[in-house]
């Protein structure tokens, strides 16, 4: 039960099931195949993990497919924190390149990812993880399911076309990369407020996660969580005090200057707002200016059309 979904260390504030999100109350229960999005500390993860029956992968030998521009800026930021990496692309020159410039322990195959027989030869079952960043999402998705089947425990997969992503998901593939939807998130910030400092994209929901600077004098500050009547589809996930972090409870109390996570379905953005800023800022909030210091990561839009991003941009009005 939900009640249980929480410690010192974590906390459960979404679920995504059926193709719908849900902020949790603490009668929820989860069933299989929901997917849980959750907030912790650093010294939380292993906790958080063990919770939800995932083993905590440790990557020592990762796989990349696809030798393009994003493959290399992975190998690179990642050659000094793995033992080895192997890059698998299709262009010799491009391979010549790559064996050239990055580090002795990273190896460039000349290779089809899309070929399964090159993976066994390169015992991609031996891998920690394999992610495939070639141009062609097919591939890319295809290639992670094939791993995934010869047991490699964690898989990314770049896709462009937003309508793959529930399938991807669906094949089993680990996590979905869409650059249209982080671009989407940038665009999404400049509409909202010049001190929205940054907007991503959560593949998997649609619940806005918004950070407040709280605001002395706020109705937030006004008592426990669970007194102050914080609104049912919106939940209070993790704050930041000075120099230590804190997973949020129903009992906690919020303090002015507090950096607080909010985690909101979109009809409640406006309302959640209202709690963390003071009288005075209300009445300019209510008169069209800008009030409060707010960053806002908007969750995924499931179908990815313009339209509904769009549609967001009407109901986030801060």
């Amino acid at each position: 039960e939900f009640e249980g979904a929480f410690d010192a260390q974590y906390r459960v504030v979404a679920i995504a099931r059926n193709g719908s999100t849900l902020i949790p109350s603490q009668q929820e229960r989860f069933i299989e195949k929901d997917l849980l999005f959750v907030i912790c500390t650093r010294e939380g993860v292993e906790s958080a993990l063990s919770f939800s029956g995932k083993p905590e992968i440790d990557i020592k030998k990762l796989m990349i497919v696809g030798g393009g521009r994003i493959g290399e800026i992975l190998a690179r930021k990642m050659e000094g924190a793995v033992d080895s990496i192997k890059i698998i692309e299709q262009r010799q020159e491009r391979c010549e390149y790559l064996a050239a410039k990055l580090g002795d322990n990273v190896l460039a195959i000349n290779g089809d990812g899309r070929n399964t027989d090159i993976l066994v030869e390169e015992n991609v079952k031996e891998c920690d993880a394999l992610v495939a960043v070639t141009s062609n999402s097919e591939t890319n998705i295809l290639t992670c399911v094939a791993a995934k089947r010869m047991g490699v425990p964690k898989t990314i997969a770049e896709v462009e076309n937003i309508e793959y992503i529930k399938l991807a998901e669906g094949m089993g593939v680990d996590a979905v990369i869409n650059k249209k939807l982080i671009t989407a998130g940038r665009i999404f910030r400049f509409t909202l407020s010049n001190k929205v400092r940054s907007i991503k994209c959560l593949n998997g929901s649609d619940a806005d996660v918004l950070e407040f600077i709280v605001s002395p004098g706020s109705k937030i500050t006004k008592g426990k969580i669970k007194d102050l009547g914080f609104p049912s589809q919106a939940i209070i996930g993790g704050i930041v005090r000075g120099n230590e972090s804190i997973i949020a409870t129903p009992d906690t109390e919020i303090m002015p200057y507090d950096r607080v996570v909010v985690f909101a379905l979109p009809e409640e953005l406006e309302r959640t707002n209202k709690f963390f800023i003071n009288i005075w800022s209300n009445m300019f909030l209510e008169s069209g200016k800008e009030a409060g210091w707010i960053e806002v990561i908007c969750g995924s839009m499931f179908s990815g059309k313009t339209e509904e991003l769009i549609r967001r941009m009407k109901r986030a009005k801060f």
